[in-house]
């Protein structure tokens, strides 16, 4: 083409030398960047690891209900989270289904793994509880109880008795088949032992329902 002159490429062993020493930098630095990248990914998942379980030991545990005593509130199988920050700045409620320990000797009696239970607060400390026909009564009031199943309650009895302060009164909603605060191996619960307060049913995921 007219006007045009063209200039010949030179190539030298400098210039070889060169580009094999630059790409040899790149190629140190994309080692290095993809080393950081997956430290810096590992730092991550360990941090994210950490957090589950401390929210796991600390705030919300998952607990599997073990056994009946809880019909038809709670079945046999199911995944509940427990909130273990609930009584931080609180005492248990009556009504508030917790997780708790039982004292000592009760699982020494009964030859049981050390476990926490999952029963229902049906008094506090300083109320007086007692059945009557079958109902309970706190501070002379008959409760209404409509999460109970009329062929549940069977044979259940307490007698008149003051709850005592730091304690609460438990029991299952099974009443029928229920070792609770009635059974004297068992009694009020210390509020030192009480774990958590049951929120959330989470499996079967087709039955998740708060409680």
């Amino acid at each position: 083409m007219a006007g045009r002159t063209d200039i010949p490429l030179r190539v030298t062993v400098d210039t070889v030398n060169k580009l094999q020493r630059n790409a040899e930098k790149r190629n140190e630095e994309m080692n290095g960047g993809v080393l950081w990248r997956a430290l810096d990914f590992l730092l991550y998942l360990v941090l994210f690891v950490m957090i589950v379980f401390a929210l796991r030991t600390v705030v919300i545990d998952p607990v599997r209900v073990d056994g009946h005593s809880m019909l038809d509130t709670l079945n046999d199988g199911e995944v509940m989270l427990v909130d273990r920050t609930a009584y931080l700045f609180r005492t248990p409620a009556r009504g508030d289904i917790v997780i708790c320990y039982y004292p000592d000797e009760y699982y020494k009696e009964q030859n049981l793994a050390y476990a926490t239970r999952v029963k229902r607060v049906i008094a506090v400390g300083g109320d007086t509880i007692e059945t009557r026909d079958g109902e309970v009564y706190i501070n002379g009031e008959r409760i209404d109880e409509p999460y109970l199943t009329p062929d549940r309650i069977g044979g259940q009895y307490i007698r008149v008795q003051t709850v005592p302060e730091g304690c609460v009164y438990v029991l299952g909603d099974n009443r029928s088949v229920s070792r609770d605060s009635r059974y004297e191996t068992v009694g009020p619960i210390p509020l030192n032992r009480v774990v958590g307060k049951v929120r959330f049913v989470i499996f079967p995921f087709n039955k998740a329902h708060l409680i």
